[in-house]
Formats: structure tokens, sequence, C-alpha cells
């Protein structure tokens, strides 16, 4: 295992760049507030509100005339859009920027838990004066904030005149937080048979993050995603005799089911290193404390310490390891009949170099030793994505756009852990990053999908001012003279 060096490697974003960064056009958090209240939830593609998506375009259409006037903009499924600003004469390259619409549902139980309605928009003032106040709502982390962001970026460029060299595309899909297939697969699927391929992609995924790195606990740290964890579901099925419950036997389907649970909670895998996370090791242990730092710079002596230091978090262990937990379990037909059956559906995210068979095999295994089976829930699911340069020039433009707008940050790689739209472009580009340029502690990230989700004006603002500079970054272009 080659030793870490202890020189920082941060000042290569800190180079200069031509990027100018407009203030948001008047009225942009007024306009991430009213984009909150269309209820573009996806939860199952038979209940699409197609009303809702189509008063969410025409709110687009109408708040951002110039964009709609100057980019060429088609329609893919029922409500994905497709965006593209053609380049110069001379262009060579073809960047893709990805949002989407969509939004998980909210449950109902938590109402009352949310500190102002969680479809309002409702701006909430800040009481500590730390920030001016902030946009409560689905959408507003994750991920309409970055759609509405880019939005205002396109039409504050266009309508300065700015003309790009390089072709830029956007792709705001519709149904991402269940797959994407009703939207970015089908412009994914348009571009193989275009033939269009890309230079790079920038979509969600991890974020600048405070408080949640050991060592690092008060510094901002920009997570790039440079690779995305894989996905499986499997069900496990246990089949032993049932009968009644006034004669039971000793062991029962349901009872091999939970045994099952308590082991698969115990792991399926080893935690390991992967390679989105060597890079994250090689751009932070150089920042980190001289303790940490000498454990960083000795790693083929430390490896198993640092391990098992990461799975003190749920972070940590999610970083490093091939997940697995049970998500849903099902048996019995009536309160006095011992069921014959049993089934437990556990979900996995997959670590680079570990494929799906690898996953099934290992669900197999423990599920033999209960008596059960075990196949895929659906589909074979997927292997992660491949890792991404940190060393290509379109890496070190988003690090430099980062520095720009967020100077205290560090920038660093990182394992997206969740799914994102850009996993059905795999193969379509030569390097993919997964980024929300929006700082966060870790109650804050609690808001994703969860209770109270919202976001700061002052975040709303520096998200604009970093897609900015980024689209300027990487399509070279010029403003009128």
């Amino acid at each position: 295992m080659p030793i870490i060096g202890l020189k920082s490697i941060q000042s290569d974003y800190v180079v200069p760049t031509e990027a100018v960064v407009f203030p948001p056009l008047r009225g942009s958090v007024d306009r991430l507030a009213s984009s909150i209240p269309f209820e573009t939830i996806s939860q199952d593609p038979r209940m699409l509100d197609t009303a809702t998506f189509d008063a969410f375009g025409q709110f687009l259409r109408a708040s951002y005339p110039s964009v709609f006037n100057t980019l060429e903009v088609d329609t893919f499924g029922t409500h994905t859009y497709f965006l593209h600003w053609p380049g110069t004469a001379t262009a060579t390259k073809n960047y893709l920027f990805i949002a989407h619409q969509d939004v998980v549902p909210v449950d109902q139980k938590s109402i009352a838990e949310w500190s102002a309605a969680p479809f309002s928009g409702a701006f909430v003032a800040d009481s500590t004066g730390g920030v001016e106040g902030w946009i409560y709502g689905r959408g507003t982390l994750d991920d309409k904030s970055a759609l509405i962001a880019l939005m205002e970026t396109l039409e504050s460029l266009s309508y300065s005149g700015y003309q790009p060299k390089e072709h830029l595309y956007f792709c705001f899909g519709q149904d991402e937080e269940i797959g994407g297939k009703a939207g970015a697969a089908l412009v994914a699927e348009h571009c193989r048979e275009a033939g269009l391929n890309f230079d790079a992609i920038l979509d969600e995924g991890g974020i600048i993050s405070t408080g949640s790195i050991p060592g690092l606990e008060t510094t901002p740290v920009a997570l790039i995603g440079t690779a995305e964890k894989g996905y499986l579901s499997v069900e496990v099925t246990f089949n032993l005799a049932g009968g009644h419950s006034s004669m039971p036997n000793e062991e029962t389907a349901i009872s091999r089911a939970a045994g099952f649970i308590e082991a698969l909670n115990e792991g399926l895998f080893q935690p390991e290193f992967s390679a989105p996370l060597e890079g994250f090791i090689t751009h932070l242990a150089p920042e980190m404390p001289w303790s940490l730092k000498t454990v960083f710079a000795n790693r083929f002596l430390t490896e198993p310490l640092l391990l098992n230091l990461y799975q003190k978090s749920h972070t940590g262990r999610a970083l490093t390891n091939n997940t697995a937990v049970a998500t849903m379990i099902s048996s019995g037909i009536k309160d006095n009949v011992v069921p014959a059956s049993a089934r437990v559906v556990c979900n996995s995210r997959i670590l680079p170099g570990t494929t799906p068979e690898d996953v099934i095999e290992r669900y197999a295994a423990l599920a033999a030793r209960f008596g059960g089976t075990a196949a895929p829930y659906h589909t074979i699911g997927s292997g992660a994505s491949p890792t991404s340069s940190t060393e290509h020039v379109d890496f070190v433009k988003i690090g430099q756009a980062v520095k720009q707008v967020f100077p205290e940050a560090l920038v660093s790689p990182y394992l997206t852990i969740g799914g994102t739209d850009s996993k059905n472009f795999e193969g379509l580009a030569e390097n993919t990053y997964r980024f929300l340029p929006i700082v966060l502690n870790a109650e804050e990230v609690g808001g994703i999908h969860g209770t109270n989700e919202r976001i700061s004006t002052n975040g709303f603002n520096k998200m604009v001012d970093f897609y900015h500079v980024v689209v300027q970054l990487w399509s070279a272009g010029k403003f009128p003279q």
C-alpha cells in the first residue's frame, strides 16, 4: 500500500478563474419558493399527476423566457426536458448537467413536526442571525433547488448574451426518485441512438459537509462524487410446515426469517476502501491534525484501525461496506394459524469492485443457513458505476468553482451512496461527477427525504453562483464585447 504524502494538494484548485459570477436575477429566491408548491411527487409511474407536472413546466417557461427562446428544448417521456445550448462552430466538447423535477412524498404522520408546511415554499426568518432565512419544503434540497439554480444561471447568462464555445446539455428528469426509467433513461437512450457522448456530466450527489469528517469537524469539505454505489434488492423466502397456533413447532417460517435478519445485521462483507475512498484519503489526509495524518500516512499498518473508525457511524459504514438491510417482511394470514412461509425483501448498495452476482451469492449462502432461498427482487439490479478521474481538467474546474464560491472549503472526491439519474447515462461520458453545491451539517442532511427539508436563502444564492462559474469554466464561452 503506498504511503500517503503529507503535502497538500488543495492548492491545485485555487487557480484564478476568468469566470464572472453574476448576482442572482432579481427574485431568484422567490422563484425557488414558488416552485415548491408544485407537488411533483414520484412514487409509482401509474400515479403520475400529469396536471401538476404540466403546471410546473408552464411555470418554468413563464419564469425563464430567455432560456426557452435561446436553447433547443425537447421533451421525453411525458415531462422530462432535454435542453441544448449549441456551442460555436469550433465546438469540440459536450457537457451535460442533470437535475430532477420530482420529489418524494411526505409521511402524513410527520406533518405536525414540520416548521412550515412541506409543500408551502414558506420563508421562515432565522432567529439566530446566522442566515437571512430559510425556504421550507420538499425539493429545497433534493433536487428542485439545483434545477431552479441551473435555470437561474441559464437565464442570467443567455439574457446577458453569453455564447458558450462548447455544447451544453441539460436533462431535467421527471422520475429520478423511482429510477428514472420514464425520464432520464429515455434521454440516455436517445443519446446512444444519436451517437451523442459527453466529455463530462455533473449531477447531484455529494455536498459541502460540515462536522461529519473526523479530524475536520470545523472545516467544510466539498464531497464530489466520482462513483456511485450499485443497487440491488433481494427476496429471501422461508417455507416450513405451518399449522394450528395451539400446537406450534419449535421453529416456524417466521422464526427462521427473524434469525436470518439478525444474522444479516452482522454484515455480508468485510469493510474496505474502494477507489473513490482512496482519493478521499489522498485529498484530505494532509489537511488533518498530525495524529490522524500520521495514521493515514502509515495505512499499510493502520488500515484495520481506520476501517474500524469508519464503522462507528452509519455514514462511515455506508462508505466502506456493501450494505444489506431488510426493508420489507410479510407472513401470515390469520392470528391463530402458523404460516407456512415468510418473505423478507432486502436492499443492498454495492461498492465498486463488487458485482450484483457476488451479493446475491452471499445472500443465498446466509439464507441457506436458515433453510431459505434467495433471488433478485424484480430485477438483477446494477453494479457500482465506474470511478471517474480526479486528475482530469474537468474535475479540477469543478474544484476551482468550489474554491471561488466557497473559499474555506476543501475539495475531495467521494463515493455517492444514493442513486442518481446519472446512472442511466453510463458509458456515455468520459467522466461523471455528482455534487450538490450546498453547505449542510448532519442535522440538515436529515431533511433530505425527511422532516423539515429546507434551504437557506444564502445557500441557494451560492448554489446559483457555483453554477455560474462551472458552466462558464466548462463551456469556455464569451460575453458580447
